[in-house]
């Protein structure tokens, strides 16, 4: 891991087992939960956390992991999203230039309206934490109930995780893919 934290050094067996599920392919584990690792309460509150939003949810992988890598670009959070970009994108659907396109305005690629939608959801909680009424209406007429509340779950979980990514300094693991210049990111 490299940040601004000291390696945690693997003296714990328990810590080390906790981190198993959470690797890259190569067997590195993933630089949020070794960061965090330091703290069994951190480590347990972003296991459960984790889960309830990868696993837990009704919402399609599709819409989980647009989410997610829309709220780790807009934030900077290049560990993060090239995680996701190397885990799971593929395996929700995505294409390269989608993934790409997480990174640009909404505007720049052909999305379906659903995914205008979760963009939306995802750049307006980054920028205000909250949703306007206009958004709100939107979503509201697109997603039922359940669904609604758990993509704001999976958007402010990663918005969380972005931020502890960015003040941790958590760096890009090697091999992993590069966020795209992020000037063009706001919109």
């Amino acid at each position: 891991m490299s940040g601004r934290l000291p390696a945690l050094v693997p003296d714990d067996l328990e810590v080390e087992r906790l981190l198993d599920p959470y690797r890259l392919p190569d067997g590195r584990p993933l630089p949020i939960f070794q960061a965090l690792a330091h703290s069994r309460a951190a480590l347990d509150d972003l296991r459960r956390a984790t889960a309830a939003c990868m696993k837990g949810t009704a919402l399609d992988a599709r819409t989980r992991e647009l989410a997610v890598l829309r709220v780790c670009a807009r934030v900077g959070a290049e560990s993060e999203w090239a995680v996701h970009v190397e885990m799971f994108a593929r395996e929700a659907g995505l294409s390269d230039a989608e993934v790409r396109a997480t990174t640009a305005p909404p505007h720049s690629a052909p999305w379906s309206p659903r995914d205008q939608l979760v963009l939306a959801v995802a750049d307006e909680i980054t920028a205000t934490s909250t949703l306007s009424d206009e958004l709100w209406g939107r979503v509201a007429a697109a997603f039922p109930p359940r669904e609604i509340v758990e993509l704001l779950l999976v958007v402010t979980q990663y918005q969380k995780v972005a931020c502890l990514t960015n003040a941790l300094g958590l760096k890009t693991p090697r091999g992993l893919p590069r966020l795209p210049d992020q000037a063009d990111t706001a919109s």
